[in-house]
């Protein structure tokens, strides 16, 4: 039963930049601070099904919804546990409202071999098949350290780096 006290999480799966240690890992961490944010036990976890992932213009990741593609793999991440406040402020900075991402459930295996139904961000379907096609249609398993070291955070994008939304992607 959901109260005011204890209102209802929501499972992420986060294989970006909001993982431990990545450039944007300090909102969640500020988060874990309030209470509102919970790392899993374990904490890391495999899709299932195997998705594109790709990595976009100022090194921006994207899980893509087209499970199974030729040239997906299996995607490695993280679990969190986030509170409703956490959960809109998290679906602000990845754009929900304005269809840069969408939140969607995805099946993912954790080490103990147990497999649950989770929420990850996605890109937005509206651009998913032109972003997988300009990669090339290869995706990656993870994103990675070296990968994270090229991302350009928002607050240090400037107007020459800013893109028409998603990446100047017309079709």
């Amino acid at each position: 039963m959901e109260t005011d006290q204890h209102p209802k999480q929501t499972i992420l799966f986060i294989y970006g930049t909001l993982k431990k240690g990545f450039p944007n890992y300090h909102i969640l961490s500020d988060f874990i601070l309030s209470g509102d944010v919970s790392l899993l036990s374990p904490s890391t976890a495999t899709t299932t099904t195997p998705y594109p992932l790709v990595v976009g213009p100022l090194a921006v990741p994207f899980l893509l919804p087209l499970p199974s593609s030729t040239g997906s793999n299996l995607v490695s991440g993280e679990l969190v546990s986030v509170s409703p406040r956490a959960l809109s402020a998290l679906d602000d900075l990845e754009g929900v409202s304005v269809g840069h991402y969408e939140r969607r459930p995805v099946m993912v295996k954790v080490k103990d071999g147990a497999e649950v139904e989770v929420e990850a961000y996605f890109a937005h379907r509206s651009y998913a098949e032109v972003m997988w096609r300009r990669s090339g249609e290869k995706g990656i398993g993870e994103y990675t350290d070296e990968m994270a070291l090229e991302y350009v955070k928002p607050e240090e994008r400037t107007s020459d780096m800013e893109l028409p939304f998603p990446f100047g992607f017309t079709g």
